[in-house]
């Protein structure tokens, strides 16, 4: 069963080992869950750099003065303009650049501003259904490539003119293996945000998409690879990116506010 460390000491006060062994446990479980942690932006910020480089893509989202955070809130400002991605609608199940050719901003941290008590996330481990098959099923899905590419309508709906829409769309997709291997553990797992998958591949031939994403569901959602979490003020939740996918209920409360940071473990490992 998927169970993460659960942890309540600050980590910002953690040593470099600590952040190694903290780092493993992600890999293994796809989360680690921090308790009470007292973070300003800088702080965060800080933090976080200490695992690896932190994404600052410079959107609406990114505070000018801090722009490695992501705001997730569904508030918006008076005129009706968003301040945060994500908004305040259900989010179907994810990870970060799923459209992306490259993928290098596995570690996903958020942590919680704002509370919204009506509001969970969910997280699935990949890589565990993966241990779980039998050989043959293993080489099975070793087999299949897939095609990736944002769609509208399927993780969340974005309205006409949306700026997220805008840049979520730019990506031209990708294509990469079913089953990919971790770079720090070289550890198998599944690479499944099934909204994304255009396309399939057994070999070189095509095949059904949907239907191989039928067959696929059923063994990773199993209630024994997810964690479900519902966020107080001060919690933190990093995420790994390739053994995880995570997913979210409608927001009831637009004041909810979460810093997001996307980040690698390269200085972590160093």
């Amino acid at each position: 069963m998927i169970n993460p460390e659960k942890i309540d000491v600050q980590i910002k006060e953690l040593s470099k080992e600590q952040l190694i062994d903290i780092s493993k446990g992600i890999h293994k479980q796809g989360v680690a869950v921090f308790y009470n942690q007292k973070l300003d932006e800088s702080e965060y910020i800080n933090t976080l750099k200490k695992f690896g480089e932190c994404e600052s893509p410079d959107l609406f989202m990114n505070p000018k003065e801090h722009p490695e955070i992501f705001l997730v809130t569904g508030k918006r400002d008076k005129d009706g303009k968003k301040l945060g991605m994500f908004g305040d609608t259900e989010l179907g199940w994810h990870s970060n650049g799923n459209s992306r050719h490259l993928i290098d901003k596995i570690l996903i941290s958020l942590y919680c501003v704002k509370e919204d008590i009506n509001t969970t996330l969910s997280v699935c481990n990949t890589q565990m259904p993966f241990y779980d098959m039998s050989d043959d099923e293993k080489e099975y899905w070793r087999s299949i490539t897939i095609r990736l590419k944002f769609k509208n309508n399927t993780i969340y709906d974005l309205e006409e003119g949306d700026p997220e829409l805008e840049f979520m769309s730019k990506n031209k997709g990708s294509i990469r293996k079913l089953v990919g291997q971790h770079p720090h553990t070289g550890l198998e797992y599944f690479y499944f945000p099934y909204h994304f998958i255009t396309k399939a591949w057994e070999g070189k031939k095509q095949i059904d998409a949907e239907e191989m994403i039928k067959k696929l569901m059923p063994k990773i959602f199993k209630s024994q690879y997810q964690y479900h979490h519902i966020f107080k003020e001060g919690d933190l939740l990093l995420m790994d990116q390739f053994t995880s996918l995570h997913r979210r209920t409608p927001v009831m409360d637009n004041n909810r506010l979460l810093w997001r940071i996307a980040a690698d473990f390269n200085n972590v490992y160093k």
